[in-house]
């Protein structure tokens, strides 16, 4: 494991939908050997779900929520394993006294695998190629307990073009996940459509 995402990372994406394919298209952009864990693999950059994380360097979870229990389950390595969460709970109520659904993972996951939680408050269409044509970068909060996990995901996402934030641990995970809400207001309630992203300017002094 290395905090710095320059060298190759072996990255293992669970789930072969949109939102996959398109951050794995930024990371193997990068030069990252980026392999997608499936049920039923059926390509040759797919891998069987069952044990997917073992060697990787970082997982990914891009699945519908509803699967989150179960594909981390299966995904399942100890150590200082690194899982980024970039899914939302969307469409299935937490159950009771889960604070959000970054919890839900984190308890799947188990207490020694660092949960990071990123890349869920943006439309896939700013994934793959998140820079705009102004020269603004995409906001991208990041947010875990452990400091060095939570870098690692921050620096990566900073070198795939997104103006990445830390902002604390996973407690503020519910946060995230309202604000990909708010997204999902402006693109459809707000009617800016999902090319709508947030950036970060500074007012002047």
């Amino acid at each position: 494991m290395t905090d710095d995402p320059t060298p190759t990372m072996r990255i293992v994406i669970a789930g072969a939908g949109s939102v996959a394919r398109a951050l794995g298209a930024n990371l193997a952009g990068l030069g990252h050997e980026v392999r997608y864990a499936v049920r039923t693999p059926d390509a040759a950059d797919t891998v069987a779900l069952a044990g997917a994380a073992d060697g990787a360097d970082l997982t990914i979870l891009a699945v519908p929520f509803d699967a989150v229990e179960s594909v981390v389950r299966a995904l399942a390595r100890g150590g200082d394993a690194v899982l980024v969460d970039a899914t939302n709970p969307f469409g299935r109520p937490l159950p009771d006294g889960v604070a959000s659904g970054a919890a839900l993972v984190a308890a799947a996951a188990g207490p020694t695998v660092r949960v990071v939680k990123a890349f869920n408050v943006l439309g896939v269409e700013h994934m793959s190629d998140p820079p705009l044509d102004d020269g603004y970068r995409p906001l991208l909060p990041v947010a875990g307990d452990d400091e060095r996990a939570r870098r690692m995901v921050a620096d990566l996402a900073t070198a795939m073009g997104f103006d990445a934030v830390e902002v604390g641990g996973l407690d503020g995970a519910g946060t995230l996940e309202e604000a990909a809400r708010y997204w999902g207001m402006l693109a459809y309630a707000g009617g800016r459509g999902r090319d709508v992203v947030l950036v970060a300017h500074q007012r002047r002094p």
